[in-house]
């Protein structure tokens, strides 16, 4: 299954690859994703979960979870942990020709007390595709994000 989400995910890119989109679409999907970021700093497994379609789907491990309620039971556990830090940054955002399909790639950053006062700092790449709303927000249609851990000695390293 998650050959099927990388293969959509291509087929995204793709899509919005081609044809021109003025600059000013793309950097709103930038900002959202930049928004997304600070509100979950903020607001945790509820923030997480508003930013995504109400069919929205993302891959934390394994199968495809999706919808709300499955995202937030998901998640909900990550954000209760109060020594969990989540923070990303895009660095690139594309916006189909049609402005209702895009998708924003960057880097994401974990940290979280471990056993024994170690300090598990995680992070890698990811990509979101972004679905357009009748209202005219950006929802997550579907996260996806590679993942790795390393183990510290201390909580300051």
């Amino acid at each position: 299954m998650m050959r099927a989400s990388y293969a959509i995910a291509v087929v995204v890119v793709a899509a919005c690859s081609s044809g021109a989109v003025p600059e000013d679409a793309r950097q709103e999907l930038m900002d959202t994703d930049l928004a997304f970021a600070q509100e979950v700093a903020q607001g945790g497994v509820e923030a997480w979960t508003s930013y995504f379609a109400e069919d929205g789907m993302m891959f934390l491990s394994g199968d495809p979870v999706v919808g709300h309620e499955a995202i937030h039971a998901l998640m909900e556990p990550v954000f209760a942990d109060s020594t969990h830090v989540l923070d990303w940054r895009p660095r690139r955002a594309e916006v189909a020709a049609s402005g209702d399909l895009g998708y924003t790639v960057g880097r994401y950053r974990s940290t979280r007390a471990g056993p024994n006062g170690l300090l598990i700092r995680g992070g890698g790449s990811y990509v979101t595709i972004w679905r357009k709303q009748p209202d005219g927000t950006w929802k997550v249609a579907l996260d996806i994000g590679s993942a790795r851990e390393t183990v510290s000695s201390g909580s300051g390293d």
